[in-house]
């Protein structure tokens, strides 16, 4: 029986997870400029993770995150600068930067050290 996530993932997702490799992991990590940001991984999954899909498309989904996804959607946006995921308009995060990376607390305005909009995903990171 396949298990559905309890949120929207966008084809254009499902195709840059096939992309990388077929699997893609997803964290809510203390980082960002509004103090947690969503974590993106070609990891193996760890105890307690969900998985979803089928082969040659896993989204794995941290216990973490699965509580902040339900009910939002999951997208892949290939024209950003850099392409990246993104979860635009999340309703359990209504404190977010404008890039929809980072959550939790009020954003600070531009410029900020911890800023994620510019971070590229971990595999088109330069070698």
């Amino acid at each position: 029986m396949l298990e559905l996530p309890s949120f929207m993932v966008t084809p254009q997702a499902v195709e840059q997870i096939e992309r990388v490799g077929g699997s893609v992991r997803v964290d809510v990590v203390d980082a960002g400029c509004c103090g947690l940001a969503y974590a993106y991984a070609a990891d193996a999954p760890v105890p307690g993770d969900r998985r979803y899909g089928c082969p040659g498309a896993w989204l794995v989904v941290s216990t973490a995150a699965e509580r902040v996804l339900a009910g939002a959607r999951l997208d892949y946006g290939a024209g950003l600068k850099p392409p990246r995921f993104r979860v635009p308009g999340n309703p359990n995060t209504s404190e977010r930067c404008p890039c929809n990376r980072s959550f939790g607390s009020p954003w600070p305005g531009r410029g900020q050290p911890q800023c994620q909009a510019r971070t590229p995903m971990p595999w088109d990171r330069e070698e």
